[in-house]
């Protein structure tokens, strides 16, 4: 019951306070906020029809600066004024910030309705202003009731004041001089920064430019100027530059942080800390850049005390650790720290709203940018001295450098002597390898081919006989199939050191896979040579193997073909010799045969 009676008191107080409207009486005469009643939408949904018969839900605010941090839907403000004298008044919202205003003007005249809001296209504005205004012209005791409607996906701050034309323009004037200071130093501290980046290529510098212009980005996008002068078409673009203007430039800082403090020197732990958070950083930019544009801002500030937070104490660490430049650095980003928090408190709703808190990390950022420019000045000269430094002992160390490489290049020609010999020695055994069977170290397929085109050339040139021999082993495929395999390699190796021993010096034996050997025969005169060498192959071979005690019988069937004066191409004289060879299989194996293209 107690609880019922009190509700009824506020509402009837309250009620009692808007029946008299604001007397506005000359310069600095009111202050708008104890007249003004505020109704929630939290839907958005109720039209100016439907709140115009809602005054008695309007209510007095909850909060006298009329912050009410990040929601979701529209708030109401009520206001009833009355003049004195015929006059012009502006009705001008502090926070520059605000999505869409609509406001509603009732009087003698009837109702009006204006726009405004950095979302509104610069031609439906009332007013083109960085900040949301609205103008009042009211007519002598006329009472003018006004309905406003504010959305925002920002911080929905509604602080607001009532000027007098004069006052406005006054106020105007300052309202864009510091905005201007602020933007002209953060580019005169840009372009010069990156004059030094071009000239010295450190990347400190690149990293600190870029730090600037983001957060310049940001700062335009928060305070109106870049929805008047830099995207003026592009509202969307506004509304949403925010969040990534700031988070970007949070991820510029935290890579400017590690170069200049160059923690992985001074501060490795740290240093191991920004990495991820590096990282973090760019996930919470593609965040930003696709997420609902409240829930970025609430990202942006949780972000923005981090990162700055994290910074800040990195910085203090680098300065026990005596890391060069430290101390400023610090300093620094304790102001932009400090501004950051105040900012991103007053977004949450948990501090009032006032020049202060609505302009502190703009603030910070003005004394952070100041004090690291000095820095990266002092950064400056220190490159310049170590530059010094390092052609001195440059010029010092030449003539030692020229007596180390008189004698490099002594102990460098002998390296190369000594590597030139064991390069030969590789190539010869690499050439060995590339013409050699590993198994029987017998000449391979490769080797054949080079010495029969060899071997005929020379035949055409002195019109003399050669020939070729293609054998093929008898009765071999059973020693793999009953002995396995290294027997049958075993074998091979004892064939290959019998027809060594059966064939003449001049003679080349070639292994060309599995069985199969090719022999190639030149300078032969008489038939009866070639009869000799082919009874002597047949007769080593026919030898017994032992594997063991158990005893192996091969035998060799041989294919000839004769080529005489080098007329025969190689390749019908291997083909030749191999039909030949088959025809010896046919006869009954363990034979020669002549092929009959040659007999």
């Amino acid at each position: 019951m107690r609880a019922v009676w009190l509700s009824l008191i506020v509402f009837l107080w309250s009620w009692t306070a808007q029946a008299e409207p604001l007397l506005l009486q000359g310069e600095g005469c009111c202050d708008p906020h104890q007249d003004i009643r505020v109704l929630s939408d939290p839907t958005g949904e109720l039209s100016f029809s439907q709140v115009r018969n809602l005054q008695a839900d309007f209510q007095m605010p909850l909060r006298e600066d009329l912050s009410y941090g990040y929601r979701s839907g529209a708030i109401w403000l009520y206001l009833q004024v009355k003049s004195t004298e015929r006059a012009r008044w502006w009705w001008l919202f502090t926070y520059p910030s605000l999505d869409h205003l609509t406001l509603y003007i009732e009087n003698s005249q009837g109702i009006r309705q204006f726009e405004s809001g950095d979302m509104a296209p610069l031609a439906s504005r009332a007013l083109v202003h960085r900040q949301a205004v609205f103008p009042l012209d009211l007519a002598a005791d006329d009472v003018t009731t006004m309905w406003l409607r504010v959305e925002s996906q920002g911080s929905m701050t509604l602080q607001n004041q009532l000027l007098s034309n004069d006052e406005f323009i006054g106020l105007t004037a300052d309202a864009y001089l510091a905005p201007a200071l602020y933007f002209g130093a953060l580019l005169a501290l840009a372009g010069y920064n990156l004059l030094l980046f071009l000239v010295l290529r450190e990347r400190v510098f690149l990293w600190y430019v870029m730090f600037v212009l983001w957060f310049g980005v940001g700062s335009a996008s928060l305070n109106g100027l870049g929805a008047i002068y830099l995207w003026p078409g592009a509202l969307e673009l506004s509304n949403r530059l925010l969040p990534i203007g700031f988070t970007v430039a949070a991820l510029m800082a935290v890579l400017f942080t590690r170069a200049f403090l160059d923690t992985a020197q001074f501060s490795p732990a740290w240093d191991k800390l920004l990495r991820p958070l590096s990282w973090l950083m760019a996930v919470a930019v593609g965040f930003a850049a696709w997420m609902p544009v409240q829930q970025a801002l609430i990202v942006m500030s949780l972000i923005g005390i981090v990162a700055v937070l994290a910074l800040t104490l990195c910085a203090i660490q680098s300065v026990l650790n005596r890391a060069p430049g430290a101390r400023l650095f610090a300093l620094a980003w304790a102001m932009l720290l400090l501004g950051t928090i105040v900012m991103s408190l007053r977004n949450l709703g948990l501090l009032p709203s006032n020049f202060f808190t609505i302009n502190a990390m703009q603030l910070g950022s003005a004394l952070e940018m100041l004090l690291v420019s000095f820095g990266l000045a002092a950064r400056f000269n220190q490159l310049k001295l170590q530059h010094s430094q390092a052609q001195q002992q440059a010029l010092d160390a030449q003539q030692q450098l020229v007596q180390q490489l008189r004698e490099h290049e002594n102990q460098l020609a002998q390296k190369v002597a000594e590597r030139t010999a064991e390069l030969e020695q590789m190539n010869d055994k690499l050439q060995r390898l590339a013409t050699t069977d590993p198994l029987t170290g017998l000449a391979n397929r490769n080797a054949m081919y080079q010495q029969l085109s060899q071997a005929m050339a020379r035949a055409k040139r002195q019109g003399s006989s050669m020939a070729l021999l293609y054998l093929d082993l008898d009765g071999f495929k059973t020693v793999n199939d009953q002995f396995g395999h290294l027997a049958g390699d075993k074998v091979l190796f004892e064939v290959s050191e019998r027809l060594r021993d059966a064939v003449r010096e001049t003679d080349l034996i070639c292994r060309i896979g599995g069985d199969e050997f090719l022999l190639i025969c030149e300078g032969l005169t008489q038939g009866a040579v070639l009869v000799q060498l082919t009874e002597r192959i047949l007769h080593h071979v026919q030898q017994p193997f032992y594997h063991g005690s158990t005893q192996i019988q091969l035998g060799v069937s041989i294919g000839v073909a004769i080529s005489r004066a080098g007329e025969t191409a190689a390749e019908a004289l291997i083909d030749a010799a191999d039909r030949a060879m088959y025809d010896a299989k046919t006869a009954g194996k363990n034979c020669v045969q002549l092929a009959s293209d040659f007999a």
